[in-house]
């Protein structure tokens, strides 16, 4: 089915938001017509690669984002 196995996505990781995030997040995935686990994904790894590569702005960029608590352990 996949021409790369390594490609295919078994390893969930679990995340939870209160009501505004969760809010924000559909918000965006629903204006960016993706799904909301999709641009949780895209966020996620955009940051990481950021961090990285030590790249200054989008590094700056992902700061903003962690300050506002969008990212966060969850209570279980």
């Amino acid at each position: 089915m996949y021409a790369n196995p390594t490609h295919i996505r078994s390893y969930p990781v679990k995340v939870c938001f209160n009501d505004a995030e969760r809010e924000l997040i559909f918000a965006l995935a629903q204006y960016n017509r993706i799904q909301p686990a999709a641009l949780v994904r895209e966020l996620a790894l955009s940051v990481a690669t950021a961090a990285i590569k030590n790249d200054k702005r989008q590094a700056d960029a992902a700061l903003e984002v962690s300050n506002q608590a969008l990212w966060r352990p969850c209570e279980d």
